[in-house]
């Protein structure tokens, strides 16, 4: 089952918060990061997947997953931020 996101749902996108870990010898948790993904943001990346949806909410359901491992990415690579700004091209191209 999968875990779902606590969100905050805005006019202009969706704020989520990640907790990065990794292991490297023994884990190492990070402190947790507030995140933000852009309405355009989620529109073109419904668009680019052929995901018909006009609702911001869903569309970062169906696609939580993948924005999530995104963001916990960039937050392990050391990306500045409060909040961490997901864009359109931290996602892979594949299927376009």
């Amino acid at each position: 089952m999968m875990n779902l996101s606590d969100i905050d749902v805005t006019a202009t996108g969706i704020s989520f918060s990640v907790q990065p870990s990794f292991r490297f010898g023994t884990r190492r948790d990070m402190s947790a990061r507030v995140c933000f993904v852009a309405n355009q943001t989620l529109d073109d990346l419904a668009a680019r997947r052929a995901y018909s949806s006009y609702l911001p909410e869903e569309i970062f359901r169906h696609f939580e997953t993948e924005i999530t491992g995104v963001a916990i990415r960039l937050a392990l690579a050391g990306v500045d931020g409060k909040p961490l700004v997901v864009r359109d091209g931290n996602f892979s191209v594949t299927n376009d």
